[in-house]
């Protein structure tokens, strides 16, 4: 009887093993970018720019999306070398008549949407209480609203052809909670959250969702004064460019999440789920009077 009780702990803890592997390593999907129609949003620079080109390379049609068209046609010069075909389309994605011209423009030069993008974000840091109410309201319209809404509009057509691929752009902060940030974090929360629900209310429908969450990264929103700063402190800067092929490549395999940005992020997600006392103690001695005034630069 022994050797029966140990193969049948043997079949448990294999198919623990195996069902944790699968979780936390879904199985590769299909995606082949070749000729796919690409649609991102905040094309025109930072992480946006760089996602255009991380998905030209792969031959990707792509549909740019942000509200000046000077950066945006620099960008799409940028990158017609790479790619068969790129349309560029100015909008104010917090404005929803304009969400919806960006999807019918798409669709009548294209026919179709494959891989929905939805990058543009807005962030700013301070105490709550010296924030602009105005500031806050575009930050939250832009960064979890206009997803929301965006999303709603592509995800019919995505039905209709049995396929697509939603990659949202978050933050870390969309799993950790820092402080002076309030407002950008409930943003980020919420993105993570739709994320995940709709994943689940999409399943076996043909449409997969990649949640990426950037740390730092050099864009236009760190001023150069403050990267010192941030580096100082222990946490690693991305530069665009890393960011968007690791964050394709999460979409080309399947990953329903990439966490960005090092070591120091990863245990944050980690210690936030199961030991937030420990993110609660590092926030107490990180909250310097340095750590503060570079935070409200930002």
């Amino acid at each position: 009887m022994r050797w029966i009780r140990r193969l049948a702990w043997g079949g448990i803890l294999g198919g623990g093993t195996y069902w944790l592997a699968r979780y936390f390593r879904p199985q590769h999907s299909t995606l082949v970018l070749n000729e796919k129609v690409v649609l991102i949003t905040g094309a025109s620079s930072g992480i946006g720019r760089a996602l255009a080109f991380a998905f030209a390379r792969r031959a990707a049609k792509i549909v740019l999306v942000a509200r000046d068209r000077e950066r945006l046609e620099a960008v799409q010069r940028e990158i017609e070398p790479y790619t068969s075909d790129v349309l560029v389309i100015p909008a104010d994605i917090a404005n929803d008549a304009q969400l919806q011209q960006v999807v019918s423009q798409t669709l009548e030069r294209f026919g179709r949407i494959d891989v929905l993008v939805n990058n543009a974000g807005l962030t700013h840091g301070g105490r709550l209480q010296q924030q602009d109410p105005a500031r806050i309201e575009q930050l939250i319209r832009l960064n979890l609203w206009s997803v929301i809404r965006l999303t709603q509009l592509v995800v019919p057509h995505m039905l209709d052809n049995n396929h697509g691929y939603i990659l949202n752009i978050g933050s870390g902060l969309g799993r950790v909670a820092m402080p002076l940030f309030a407002p950008y974090v409930a943003s980020k929360y919420g993105l993570a959250g739709f994320t995940d629900a709709l994943r689940r209310e999409l399943d076996r429908t043909g449409i997969h969702l990649t949640l990426a969450l950037p740390g730092w990264t050099l864009t236009d929103m760190i001023p150069p004064e403050t990267e010192d700063v941030i580096e100082r402190y222990g946490f690693h800067i991305d530069h665009p460019d890393d960011v968007a092929e690791r964050a394709v490549l999460a979409l080309v395999r399947g990953q329903n999440e990439l966490i960005l940005g090092g070591a120091l992020p990863k245990w944050g997600v980690w210690a936030e789920r199961y030991a937030p006392f420990l993110v609660r103690l590092y926030w107490r001695w990180q909250m310097t009077p340095e750590w503060i005034a570079t935070m409200d630069k930002l």
